[in-house]
Formats: C-alpha cells, sequence, structure tokens
C-alpha cells in the first residue's frame, strides 16, 4: 500500500471538484470507475465526468479534508465542503470510500456519503 500514491489520486479529485477541472479528475481515475453517490450511480469516466462538471449547478466551494484513514483494501476520507451552490451558502460533511486499482495508479470505485448540516 502506498498512501503517498494513494493521497495524490485523492487530492487530484477533490482539487478537481473544486476547480471543475475535467484534466484532474481524469488523471485520478480509472476509465472503467464505479461511482457511488446518493444522487446517483455512474459506471465509467466519460458519464462521471458529465455528472460531476457538466451536469452541476454553479459553486463556489471548498473541500476541507479533516481524517484520512488507509487500509490495504481502501481508503477513507472524511471532511465538509463547504461554499456556495448556485449562490446559495452550502455546509456538508463527506465520507468518501476510495478503492485503487492493483498498482495504485488509478481510483476504480468511490462511494460518498453526504450529510448536509442545516443553516
Amino acid at each position: 500500500m502506498n498512501e503517498d500514491k494513494r493521497n495524490q489520486l485523492i487530492d487530484h479529485y477533490l482539487n478537481g471538484m473544486d476547480q471543475a477541472n475535467k484534466d484532474l479528475l481524469r488523471d485520478a481515475f480509472s476509465s472503467e470507475i464505479v461511482y457511488e453517490h446518493p444522487e446517483r450511480n455512474i459506471e465509467g469516466i466519460d458519464e462521471f465526468l458529465t455528472f460531476k462538471v457538466d451536469e452541476q449547478p454553479p459553486q463556489e466551494s471548498e473541500h476541507k479534508v479533516n481524517r484520512r484513514i488507509h487500509v490495504p483494501e481502501a481508503s477513507v476520507v472524511q471532511g465538509r465542503k463547504v461554499g456556495t451552490v448556485t449562490g446559495e451558502p452550502v455546509d456538508v460533511r463527506f465520507c468518501d470510500v476510495y478503492e485503487f486499482n492493483a498498482d495504485e495508479s488509478a481510483i476504480t470505485k468511490l462511494s460518498v456519503y453526504v450529510r448536509e448540516l442545516s443553516p
């Protein structure tokens, strides 16, 4: 298990989300990514990029990580997404579970769990 490689991929994902940057997102994931989210489950990088960049409402937000746990089978990241979505304040707690390919060069599965905090 290479925690540095995993953290780099996770950071590409989180920064790609914050910047709506398809290149960063594409660099983090396998072309056969399985993405499980409360809103929608997705398979494949093209559908994932369309959902995460093209279909999302305008937002200015940042993912703030407060905990990372790495075990051989997966990595777990806890944090908050704060900022605005369509001009409205957002404060969401998240817990992401990441799975990787054998050489840890790409994320193969991402399961997202979220809880929106009351304003």
